[in-house]
């Protein structure tokens, strides 16, 4: 028989994990901001980036190849410790959410998992095989679009699970809960997208056809930033405008000797009356006696 001290042990050693399932496509800073604000709104241990092979609901064509969507993903997620990047669906051999949610609860007792997704996605999940099932096997963590946030238009699992919805102020202990359970949570609307990203670096293509540098520029945008040194820019032209004011004094110099040029000219002027008018003078007298 199990102890009660036992089963605090157990619990104890049950990490939440939070469970972003997608295709990356790419990865970016909004997926990021998500994570992080799951982690600390839902209180999980970690949240697990579950990189789909190829989405059913989505052509080959508009996907990169698989290896670099988990590559960039990762990159994207580095420097958080607690966002895994997972090819789980690919070692699976698993297509479909619900089949990967199974696998994941079988080889992994002792974790509690919580499904992460976006409100588009509440919105059309009805579309997804087994879709019911999901909201049965786990609680579902809503995160608000901006696009979708304004709109009535809530879909089928919205009807269907209404009863369902836990309270904001329950939020932390949604990894505890018994599903069907999900609550739609108060994040800051984020309004970047992959489909945005896709659309910029479909513009910037035309003259880098890969489109290679332009998708890594958009993943690592932070890290460009930071590079930047304005500061140390700005020290140096101060520096340049100080030395102005040397320039200014060697013209003020120049400008002094002037005067002394000028007091020459009135010595040769005091010259002139005294040589011409007394001599002249003097002999016009002695013309007048003879």
């Amino acid at each position: 028989m199990t102890s009660k001290t036992d089963e605090r042990k157990v619990i104890a050693k049950q990490k939440r994990i939070g469970l972003l399932g997608g295709s990356f496509n790419p990865a970016h800073e909004g997926h990021v901001a998500m994570s992080l604000f799951a982690l600390a709104r839902l209180k999980l241990d970690e949240v697990w980036w579950v990189v789909s092979p190829l989405n059913p609901l989505k052509t080959r064509d508009e996907m990169m190849p698989y290896a670099t969507r988990v590559r960039r993903a990762r990159a994207c997620a580095a420097p958080h410790q607690n966002i895994i990047v997972t090819d789980i669906e690919k070692r699976l051999g698993t297509r479909y959410t619900i089949d990967t949610l199974l696998a994941l609860k079988r080889c992994n007792p002792m974790k509690k998992f919580v499904w992460l997704m976006g409100e588009d996605n509440l919105k059309t999940i009805s579309l997804w095989k087994a879709w019911q099932q999901i909201f049965l096997e786990l609680p579902v963590a809503v995160f608000r679009r901006s696009e979708y946030s304004d709109s009535n238009v809530r879909g089928d699992a919205h009807a269907v699970f209404a009863k369902e919805q836990v309270p904001l102020t329950l939020a932390e202990d949604l990894a505890e809960t018994n599903p069907p359970a999900w609550v739609m949570l108060d994040n800051t609307v984020n309004p970047l997208s992959a489909t945005q990203i896709r659309q910029r670096s479909k513009v910037a293509s035309k003259s880098n056809p890969s489109n290679e540098g332009v998708l890594e520029m958009v993943v690592k945008k932070p890290a460009v930033k930071k590079a930047v040194k304005k500061p140390a820019a700005k020290k140096v032209v101060k520096k340049t405008v100080a030395k102005k004011p040397a320039a200014k004094k060697v013209v003020k110099k120049a400008v002094a000797k002037k005067p002394a040029a000028k007091k020459v000219v009135k010595k040769a002027v005091a010259k002139k009356p005294a040589a011409k008018k007394p001599a002249a003078k003097k002999v016009v007298k002695k013309t007048v006696k003879k």
